[in-house]
Parts: structure tokens; sequence; C-alpha cells
């Protein structure tokens, strides 16, 4: 007489022993899906992850569409930054000090320069560009330009704490750099803008015109010449204007003016699209004898102190 079988697999013909806890267990893990030898938090991490991959990509291929082809300029100008003299009061009231010298205080007290702007602003505009080409500048070189873009952008003061929100569509007439060139812009104002130059014979200076069409007077019009009446059409708070004016291109050099010598010119190179821009002025003195000022009978006025960068995110577009 023979012992028990050691195990079910042993046991032929027979009643077989039943299966242990663990065995059932195991048994039933195996035949669904949800059997895995990591434990439920990991699995649960792996997949939660998966999503999150797929939504960074999903949103990464809805930005690189976006942004094909664009460009993005940020430009920091700094308008009237100098140092001037002041002068500290040893008495303002009796409470503290002040600003003395001039037409307060008695003159009494420590002087010192201290540096001030009249005005910061930054502007950033996206900028979605079409038929790029590259024009010839007055002053010489060449700038890269495009036919038709769309801009998008902020306007940014950083003194008055004021935002600007802008949004135009821009096209240029041809490739010249005295070509027309038409705007239709949405914000912050809602019109039509058209600019142009006219070079005056030999003499570097342009007679610069600006034609401006408030979209709102777009229909004063279309009801003035239906008969509605000249005071009907004069009502209205927006109406054309034409504006003209004597330009001389930037990056030309130093020239003459009726105070004395302006220039504006990009001083410095930062790489292939970053300049630093200087305008700025020296006043010649306009009487003899000279008048006792600090500043001498030469004055120095910076009018505006910027940079300017651009970041193009499609770098092997090629120019006409």
């Amino acid at each position: 007489m023979s012992g028990p079988p050691s195990s079910p697999r042993e046991a032929e013909g027979g009643d077989a022993a039943p299966p242990r806890r663990d065995e059932h267990v195991k048994g039933f893990h195996k035949n669904n899906h949800y059997h895995s030898d990591e434990p439920p938090s990991r699995r649960g991490g792996e997949a939660v992850g998966a999503g999150v991959g797929e939504r960074k990509s999903f949103v990464g291929k809805v930005l690189g569409c976006l942004f094909a082809g664009s460009s993005t300029t940020v430009r920091v100008d700094m308008q009237r930054p100098g140092f001037v003299r002041e002068q500290r009061s040893k008495d303002y009231n009796g409470w503290g000090d002040g600003y003395g010298g001039g037409s307060g205080g008695d003159g009494s007290g420590s002087q010192r320069h201290n540096f001030r702007v009249e005005q910061t602003r930054v502007k950033i505009m996206q900028k979605w560009e079409g038929g790029v080409f590259s024009q010839r500048q007055v002053g010489g070189g060449s700038e890269r330009k495009s036919r038709v873009d769309l801009g998008v952008g902020l306007d940014v003061s950083l003194m008055e704490a004021d935002v600007v929100p802008e949004l135009r569509l821009r096209l240029r007439t041809a490739n010249s750099d005295n070509a027309p060139n038409l705007y239709l812009r949405v914000l912050p104002r809602q019109e039509l803008v058209g600019r142009t130059r006219v070079p005056i014979l030999n003499t570097g200076l342009f007679l610069g015109l600006r034609l401006q069409v408030p979209l709102a007077s777009i229909g004063d019009v279309g009801s003035y010449l239906r008969g509605g009446g000249r005071d009907e059409f004069r009502s209205g708070g927006a109406q054309p204007m034409i504006t003209a004016q004597l330009l001389r291109p930037a990056g030309t050099g130093a020239h003459l003016s009726t105070s004395g010598l302006e220039f504006d010119e990009k001083i410095l190179r930062l790489g292939p699209d970053c300049a630093l821009r200087l305008a700025a002025s020296v006043d010649f003195p306009r009487e003899y004898p000279l008048p006792e000022i600090d500043e001498g009978p030469l004055r120095l006025k910076i009018k505006k102190l910027g940079v300017k960068k651009c970041f193009r995110w499609c770098k092997d577009r090629r120019t006409t």
C-alpha cells in the first residue's frame, strides 16, 4: 500500500487535494490583466505620467505650429535719460529734508547729481511674416523685411504702470524703402493708416506723409455722400487726418539742425538680431556773450537710449 501522492499532479485517477489559497489567488491574477509584479501604486503612477506626457506633447505641437515662422521682438527704450543736479535743503518745514535751491530753500545744503529717466517703455511684439525679403537701407547695409505681417503685442509704460495691447496688420506695397505701407489697426484704436515718404532732391531729407482714417469715420463719410449733410459729418468725434513732416532716416550719421547737431545711430551690435540705439543732440550757444550756465556752451541731450532684440523661431527661411 503506497502513501498518498505528494502533490495534486501525482494523483492520477483519484481525488486531487484542493489548491491552497495562495495558489488560487495567483491563478486569478494570472488570468486577468491586473496581474503584475509591480505594486499598484507604481502602475497607476506610470499611467498618469503617460497621460501627462501625451498632453505635453500635444501642447508642444500646437505651440510649434502657432509660432512656426514667427518672430518675437523685445524693445526697451529710455526717453530722455541723463544726470540732473539737485540740491538738498537742510530744513524743510522743520520735519525733514527736501529739495532746495532754485526757487525753494535758502540755497544751503549739499548738491548731488542724480540719474533720471523721463519715461521707460517695454514693447513686446509677436509677428507672423509672409513674403520675406532683404531691403537695402538708406545709410547702407540691408535689413530683413516682409511684405505682409501680423503683429500682436503689448506696450508697457513702466513709469505710469500702463499696459496697452496692440493688434495690427501691415502691408508693404513694394520692396522699395520709400514704398507706401498700409496698416489696419484693431488695438488700441480701430483705424486705417497709410504712410510713405518722398525724397527731397539730393539733400538726404524726406517728406513724410501719413494718412489716418478712423474706422468709425467711414460710416460718417458714407452718410455724407448719401446726402446726410456736412454738419452731420463734422459732428463725429473721429475724422480722417493727413500729416506731413520733414524726416531724416536713422543711421545716416550726424547732421545739422536748427539747434545744433543731431544723430540717431545704432552704436553697438550685440549679436545678429540685437543692437543698442542712441538718439541725441548737441545744442550750440545762441547768444553772445555766453550765459553763465553749469553745462557749458555745448549742451548734450540724450533723447532716447534703447536696445532691441529679435528672436526668430524659424531661422532657415530664405529671403528674396
